[in-house]
């Protein structure tokens, strides 16, 4: 179904790598991402949860075209850019912007913050020198830095500070998406809060669109409008942000948020859904990607058909044993 509303989208992408096995001749091909498809529109968080090694972060590079897909489509306002030339493709890399969870190795520690935040809109061309100056102090107000810490070097901040250049980093170029992927990871609680609102005013004050990657469900939850849950590469549930944390159907996203913490004494000994053994075991062949860990997995599960279907106004899932309402 194509969305007409949206700014990016990917069309049943998937991502396949050769690795090798015990014996070194043969080597065996792992699905990092498996016939996704989903859009992101305009001025919308559109958050994307699930554990490590779920093929998310590998989703938005591919998204931003920084890997090219096995299969599937990317399209940005309707252009198809996994199969744009390399020279035209760098003209629209500007309008994609990264923030990546590990600030401290995004920064060249050899380079003062004024000169990290000039370079890449000198490349491009946006604005003289003077004009790129002014521009620098104006991204380290919007982001909550003093100005006159330009002259420093990024050992010299703490890990929230660092995460605020980068995020003016990825600003500077005046970009339609910013991906971020896990940008509060690695912070302290009351830091990822700064970070997170952080987010929500500059997204209400410039228009901005993000894709925001996590497995810390209340911070995706706090800044997402729409979330897709993925489990082995493969998009299992998606919907509005209130509807999946109120009406979680699919038994991967009641299992992720019945792992989370609670406040609420009260709620500490509801029953919750619990997976069984790892990740990474592989289910029967043709089987739901979640039988062999699914509490709720029955024969009808061992024929799965991946296909999503529409359980309430906008919110899909593919489990064959959702209640619809």
């Amino acid at each position: 179904m194509i969305d007409e509303m949206a700014v990016l989208e990917v069309r049943h992408i998937s991502k396949d790598y050769r690795i090798s096995g015990e014996n070194s001749l043969i080597a065996k091909t792992f699905h990092a991402v498996e016939d996704v498809s989903l859009s992101v529109r305009k001025g919308e968080t559109f958050g994307i949860v699930g554990e490590s090694g779920c093929g998310k972060s590998t989703l938005a590079r591919l998204m931003v075209c920084l890997e090219k897909p096995t299969s599937g489509e990317v399209l940005f306002q309707g252009m198809r850019m996994d199969t744009m030339p390399e020279g035209q493709l760098r003209r629209v890399r500007p309008r994609f912007q990264m923030v990546f969870q590990d600030s401290g190795s995004s920064l060249n520690p050899r380079k003062r913050v004024q000169d990290i935040l000039r370079e890449p809109m000198l490349y491009h061309r946006i604005g003289n020198r003077q004009q790129v100056d002014r521009r620098v102090d104006e991204l380290l107000e919007m982001v909550g830095l003093p100005v006159e810490m330009k002259d420093r070097y990024p050992h010299a901040f703490s890990g929230g500070q660092r995460q605020r250049i980068c995020i003016a980093r990825a600003l500077s170029l005046n970009p339609d998406v910013i991906v971020l992927d896990e940008p509060v990871s690695a912070l302290d609680v009351s830091v990822q809060a700064q970070i997170l609102n952080l987010l929500r005013e500059l997204q209400e004050k410039l228009g901005l669109t993000y894709v925001f990657i996590g497995h810390g469900l209340g911070a995706v939850h706090y800044v997402s409008h729409r979330i897709a849950v993925m489990y082995l590469g493969q998009i299992v549930e998606y919907g509005s942000s209130d509807e999946l944390f109120d009406h979680p159907a699919h038994p991967y996203t009641k299992a992720l948020l019945d792992a989370a913490p609670v406040a609420q004494v009260d709620a500490r000994d509801r029953i919750r859904t619990s997976l069984k053994g790892e990740m990474d075991e592989e289910p029967p062949r043709g089987a739901c990607p979640l039988f062999n860990r699914c509490p709720f997995a029955d024969a009808s599960c061992e024929k799965f058909e991946n296909r999503m279907r529409e359980i309430a106004p906008g919110h899909f899932t593919v489990c064959s044993r959702a209640k619809e309402g």
